[in-house]
């Protein structure tokens, strides 16, 4: 699907940011684009077990599913990350959309070739099969939330999928935020909106930018390789303290955000990811090299201003 084309439903209410929820945690996993990698949602639970302070909320804010096409997979993914906030990416928006379909519903701007928007259609349209299977999914799935706010140790901490005016928005991208204007949208947007941190995720690759009056925060992929020849997934954290496996991280009054490196199995990824997916297929074509390559990034392509890399 193409941005163009994104459906009305997808659009957040301006208002949605300011119902503030007050959490006790200390610190914040924030995972988006797990892609149905179980390896990685794996990674990410024996990373809260190690973490030293146990005061953790984990929110996985959308596109969990991509890959598990499989019902016992997909359940897999969903009991395994049961302890946890879990809100809407456009994945899921469209498995349980009744009616028009919207394909993937990932609104892939201009400049993402029409074989990449096809493709992504058509690994959408085989896992919305495990909807016919797993047909409670479809209840469960439409109770999530496009959005949250949260308030800890008195910083206003904002989470969605893609950007703060749409549930598959694209203006969280590296590719905004670069550009003085969004810069200066977005830090219109703090102050109006009483927000410290925005984190997203939706675009597939890492952005990072702190601006005179807040944060942002794109964690990219938790469930793929998000550098060249770094094979870790990524996830944002956000504590008053420091995750000494961080690659980037800036600060805001007393919390810092950071990019920490998911190093799931590669090798028992890649081999449950052929089996699914086999050479040929939409999803070996579209993603196989990231897998085992990563993309044509460095870290430095992330960070866009601000941010310490480590």
């Amino acid at each position: 699907m193409r941005a163009e084309t994104c459906p009305s439903d997808y659009a957040l209410d301006k208002d949605s940011f300011k119902k503030v929820i007050n959490i006790n945690n200390s610190t914040l996993y924030i995972v988006g684009g797990l892609y149905g990698n179980i390896e990685s949602l794996k990674e990410i639970n024996k990373m809260i077990e190690n973490e030293k302070d146990k005061d953790i909320l984990l929110i996985f804010n959308g596109d969990m599913h991509w890959f598990d096409k499989s019902a016992d997979d997909f359940k897999k993914i969903e009991d395994m990350s049961e302890n946890s906030q879990k809100l809407l990416g456009n994945v899921e928006k469209e498995l349980f959309r009744e009616g028009d379909y919207n394909g993937c519903g990932c609104s892939y701007p201009s400049y993402v070739s029409d074989d990449i928007v096809n493709r992504s259609n058509i690994i959408h349209k085989e896992l919305k099969k495990v909807m016919d299977i797993l047909t409670k999914y479809k209840n469960i799935l439409s109770g999530r939330k496009k959005n949250i706010t949260l308030e800890m140790m008195g910083q206003k901490i904002a989470i969605t999928h893609g950007d703060e005016k749409s549930l598959s928005g694209w203006e969280c991208s590296n590719e905004s935020l670069e550009r003085y204007e969004r810069q200066n949208e977005l830090d219109n947007w703090f102050i109006e909106n009483d927000i410290d941190i925005l984190a997203s995720t939706h675009t597939c690759f890492p952005a990072a930018a702190k601006l005179k009056n807040g944060i942002v925060i794109n964690n990219g992929a938790a469930g793929m390789p998000n550098f060249k020849g770094k094979l870790y997934g990524l996830i944002t954290r956000i504590s008053n303290s420091v995750n000494e496996n961080a690659v980037y991280r800036d600060r805001i009054n007393n919390l810092y955000a950071e990019a920490v490196p998911v190093r799931y199995n590669n090798d028992r990824f890649l081999k449950w990811f052929d089996n699914l997916w086999p050479l040929g297929s939409e999803a070996s074509v579209s993603y196989r090299d990231r897998i085992i390559n990563g993309t044509e990034y460095g870290i430095e392509k992330a960070v866009i201003k601000g941010f310490q890399i480590l």
